[in-house]
């Protein structure tokens, strides 16, 4: 089984699995992408659209524009050549890297990407930005990392100067994982990281630091990897 990249950008990746398709349209399977601050992720909500065989590099030009800086488009040249050989195989389930008949025009950070599980894409909400379904939401909304960290360590965040109790510690905000910079270009310090231990001692090492630490404003968030503890910066 193989596939050949035509292209990709800061939402999509397209491949194909035959160099001609019936009645001159070429089907190209679209992957939706989404790039973090932990790297890209690859969606599993597939789409297929069929394309002119005669306007392959057309399409491609227009789909991953130079306005997108994430945009990279692949040499069609190699394309024709398997055409000429009649090249088919089966759209496979999940992508890898030793399936890329040319994973040397792909970018480095695309191509690591394709050995990690497939995840849900949505858009952020206020960005529009593409990124991971439910590792950062607040307020019931789907946000991007970026603005999640803003959202969430900015003056408006939901700072607290007295420790928690164990009913609001059970509600403490969630998120996939903190990005230390993010949070400190928002206006917060990461004091704590706790891993994935028992509640009820994640709030007695949280509230006990809370206490020594004195006068501040703090927000704990759980994460997927445990809990973190912030200070707002003065």
């Amino acid at each position: 089984m193989s596939i050949f990249v035509v292209g990709g950008g800061e939402h999509l990746l397209a491949f194909v699995t035959q160099a001609s398709g019936e009645k001159g349209q070429l089907p190209v399977v679209m992957v939706p992408l989404a790039w973090t601050p932990v790297g890209v992720a690859v969606g599993e909500a597939w789409q297929r659209v069929l394309v002119d065989e005669g306007n392959v590099g057309g399409w491609v030009d227009q789909t991953f524009v130079p306005e997108d800086e994430r945009a990279f488009v692949s040499p069609l040249g190699e394309l024709e050549l398997l055409r000429r050989i009649g090249w088919k195989d089966a759209v496979p389930e999940r992508l890898s890297e030793e399936l890329i008949l040319n994973l040397g025009d792909l970018p480095e950070d695309v191509a690591e990407a394709l050995e990690s599980p497939m995840v849900a894409i949505t858009r952020c909400a206020v960005c529009r930005r593409s990124c991971v379904q439910h590792d950062f939401v607040w307020q019931e909304r789907q946000l991007c990392a970026w603005d999640w960290h803003r959202a969430l360590f900015g003056r408006r965040g939901p700072w607290r100067t007295e420790p928690y109790n164990r009913m609001q510690f059970s509600g403490t905000p969630r998120a996939g994982y903190i990005v230390p910079a993010l949070a400190e270009e928002a206006g917060a310090e990461t004091l704590m990281l706790l891993g994935r231990i028992d509640p009820e001692l994640a709030y007695d090492v949280v509230t006990t630091l809370m206490q020594r630490l004195g006068d501040g404003s703090y927000i704990t968030v759980s994460t997927d990897n445990g809990w973190v503890l912030l200070r707002e910066r003065a």
